[in-house]
């Protein structure tokens, strides 16, 4: 009880600047800790989470609370039941302090909606926290949690594990029960959202991650295949060989995220692992079949969603170009193209309302982007890859809306279902804040938000074979227990900052 007590307390101290929480159990978490000490002063072990705190993004359903994604009209929608990974999460004994804050409809690198608010990120309270797990980053980082259940579609997860300095997987497609989690476009399965853990450290995380367990959720889902998930602790990382890529070609990440790779490659290396290098295929087209699937239905979908609400600045760029008839888009496009926007250009192509036939197509493209990047593993004998999270560290409040496309690196492993983790491994020097010489408008964005970041965090993604998150798990705590160390490491939790915060 003491742990929870203590918890609560760090939450009322900071979480008026942070604002991570969107509704809170304090009342039912401190019973659930006296019934979990109690159980333990008789001897019973309750589970491998007994009397360990929790939180829950807000989209995850928990019984008798609503699971809004930031809308005002599902308030008075209160889940019947708890997901079936919330369900695993009470059998291990876990302590559910409440739930976290998300972006409206879960579609934007922030955690800001009319409900509930903006939440901040504790390094620097005028950044963004990411999203759509946002408010899970936050909480961790600021020392009100110390674990975490996010869900990620494009980064969701993993964003919010780059921004905040902490650690967060996405595991392959099912391998944890997706039933109960809501999304904003129920039956767009060209690309998943994936239920998944968060923590402050690599080594909680594979706690978290092993806790529960799948084959049980199987039980409740049919969509888990009926398998346990292997176990971090048995991967052998001596001889593993280990693809790295700073730049995917697409849009180049800050000197901090490509040196933060370089580092985590070390530690790889010294841990016994074979380091060579890595060019993925596909970066020019991974993202833009990402977001012409998303928008395939002209944003009809959210829109109805959207009906009678106050639509947050963050989606109002994609709401807006989502409303354009196709020919004006194609005529905006082949301007943009003219003035040398070929980013831009192709993303006001790929957006918009598609016969199903064309959805086929895209759904044919991505399967064989996906067996292409196995293939590129296969000819290179990879085990694991490490790259960039992201191109850019937390960008300033209310500025995600038109940076789209600097999802290169977090969409990619989504949309190709390999399982992917993120975790802390430095921060943005002094010198590393104003190099970028902007070529487009794209880049231009990027140089905006890249002024000012220095003493955030960076991380680096950890990828492996899909199914094999424990090698995920096993090269993440071989990374960390090798870069915990270095004078620049972003350690949390952190007392919630001012955007005046030195390393």
């Amino acid at each position: 009880m003491e742990i929870v007590q203590a918890l609560q307390a760090r939450s009322l101290a900071v979480d008026g600047q942070v604002r991570a929480f969107c509704r809170r159990f304090d009342d039912q978490a401190l019973e659930t800790a006296r019934l979990s000490d109690q159980a333990r002063a008789r001897g019973e072990a309750l589970g491998p989470l007994h009397g360990v705190p929790i939180t829950i993004k807000e989209n995850v359903d928990i019984a008798g609370t609503p699971s809004t994604m930031g809308l005002r009209s599902r308030q008075n929608e209160p889940a019947k039941s708890d997901s079936v990974t919330v369900q695993a999460v009470r059998e291990a004994g876990a302590i559910i302090l409440g739930k976290t804050n998300v972006p409206q409809l879960l579609l934007a690198q922030e955690a800001e909606n009319s409900v509930w608010g903006i939440t901040h990120n504790p390094w620097d309270l005028s950044r963004s926290p990411g999203g759509s797990s946002g408010g899970e980053a936050a909480a961790l980082a600021s020392g009100q949690t110390p674990l975490g259940i996010g869900t990620d579609i494009g980064g969701s997860i993993r964003i919010p594990a780059h921004f905040c300095g902490i650690a967060g997987l996405k595991p392959t497609v099912d391998r944890w029960s997706n039933r109960g989690s809501v999304g904003a476009i129920p039956g767009q399965e060209l690309v998943r959202a994936q239920i998944g853990p968060m923590a402050r450290t690599a080594q909680d995380l594979a706690l978290l991650a092993t806790a529960l367990d799948p084959l049980a959720m199987s039980r409740r889902d049919p969509a888990v295949p009926p398998f346990a998930a292997p176990r971090p602790e048995d991967v052998d990382l001596k001889g593993l060989r280990v693809g790295v890529f700073t730049d995917d070609g697409y849009l180049a990440p800050g000197p901090a995220i490509a040196r933060a790779v370089r580092r985590a490659a070390e530690a790889l290396a010294d841990a016994g692992a074979e380091i060579v290098d890595y060019q993925p295929p596909g970066a020019q087209e991974l993202l833009y079949i990402w977001l012409a699937g998303i928008s395939a239905d002209g944003g009809e979908t959210m829109r109805a969603l959207m009906a009678d609400e106050e639509v947050c600045r963050q989606i109002k760029p994609s709401m807006r170009m989502a409303r354009l008839p196709s020919a004006v888009r194609q005529l905006a496009a082949a301007y943009m193209a003219s003035r040398g926007q070929d980013r831009v250009a192709r993303l006001l192509r790929a957006l918009g309302e598609k016969p199903v036939q064309a959805l086929w197509t895209l759904t044919t493209e991505r399967t064989a982007l996906r067996r292409a990047e196995l293939d590129a593993w296969n000819t290179q004998n990879l085990d694991l890859v490490l790259c960039p999270p992201h191109a850019l560290p937390a960008m300033q409040l209310g500025t995600s809306g038109d940076l789209s496309l600097t999802l290169n690196y977090p969409f990619r492993y989504v949309m190709l279902n390999f399982p992917a983790g993120v975790l802390p491994i430095t921060r943005v020097g002094e010198d590393e804040q104003n190099w970028r010489k902007p070529s487009d408008m794209v880049e231009k964005r990027c140089a905006e938000v890249e002024a000012g970041s220095a003493g955030l965090p960076v991380g680096v993604q950890v990828v492996a074979r899909p199914w094999q998150e424990d090698r995920v798990l096993a090269a993440m705590i071989a990374i960390e227990a090798r870069v915990i160390g270095d004078s620049a490491y972003p350690r949390t939790p952190i007392e919630p900052m001012g955007s005046s915060k030195r390393l």
